[in-house]
């Protein structure tokens, strides 16, 4: 009991296994199939509990590293390649509002127009060459300045070199530090510069994208959070990451069940 506030407290209190029946060993491994990509169904059989909770589990989770990502911003520096890429737009687990202006596909349905239109959703990312991601979706469709300012801001450090696909709102960027932005397609910029490990965690989101039979857009931005942290080496840094939501302080990790259904849903 805190002496002054007289509250008490204890070694799970802020985070995110406050109030869990479940012991910090299962949710250990938890973390870990989860990072792994395995299922609800997987997971459930294997700590005996249901598909429910499991969801409910895994969704505490990820609203955990999406609080951590946010409580901890990369900051690209040296060189760092920022580019797009598109998933359509899901309602996994309900029916298609009347404003999607359209049935429900189904699973392996390909969008009703040709090209990149409001059908799909976009995933903004920037990865430095020296470690770190950043993914976000704030928008369908090919992103705006503004847009990428709402992304980006906090996480580009001063005097760093911008590779991009030459998408004109990427010079925003310029804006949000000191930072120069190249377009690797101009001439003098071709044989020189790439978006080789862009490109790579493109593969890696839509490939985890197809794993998971698509994600519903609501809950996106959650997975973006988990496909940057799997997208590095999960062996190293699912202890680090175990200890960072487990970890007493200032910033809170932990979420009820309302939270799940509520929490930082993306609406668009």
């Amino acid at each position: 009991m805190c002496h002054e506030c007289k509250k008490t407290f204890m070694f799970t209190t802020h985070t995110f296994m406050a109030n869990s029946h479940y012991t910090q060993s299962v949710w250990s491994d938890f973390i870990c199939d989860t990072l792994y990509g395995e299922t609800l169904e997987y997971s459930a059989k294997k700590y005996g509990f249901s598909h429910q909770t499991a969801f409910n589990m895994r969704h505490k989770v990820l609203m955990a590293l999406q609080d951590l990502f946010q409580n901890n911003p990369v900051l690209p520096s040296s060189i760092a390649e920022f580019d797009e890429t598109f998933v359509l737009d899901c309602y996994k687990g309900s029916s298609a509002p009347e404003s999607a202006g359209r049935k429900a596909r189904k699973h392996g349905a390909k969008a009703a127009k040709r090209g990149i239109s409001n059908e799909y959703i976009a995933i903004c990312t920037g990865i430095p060459r020296d470690g770190g991601v950043t993914a976000e979706t704030v928008n369908r469709a090919k992103p705006s300045g503004k847009e990428l300012d709402t992304i980006f801001r906090g996480h580009i450090a001063e005097d760093t070199l911008v590779l991009t696909d030459g998408l004109r709102s990427y010079h925003v960027l310029e804006t949000l530090a000191s930072c120069t932005v190249v377009d690797i397609n101009q001439e003098e910029s071709r044989g020189i510069f790439n978006l080789n490990t862009v490109n790579s965690l493109h593969s890696f989101i839509k490939e985890a994208y197809n794993h998971y039979r698509r994600v519903a857009t609501k809950y996106i931005n959650r997975y973006n959070a988990l496909f940057s942290i799997a997208f590095q080496c999960v062996n190293n840094l699912k202890d680090i990451l175990f200890s960072s939501l487990c970890t007493m302080g200032k910033n809170c990790y932990w979420h009820s069940v309302g939270d799940v259904r509520n929490y930082q849903l993306l609406l668009i």
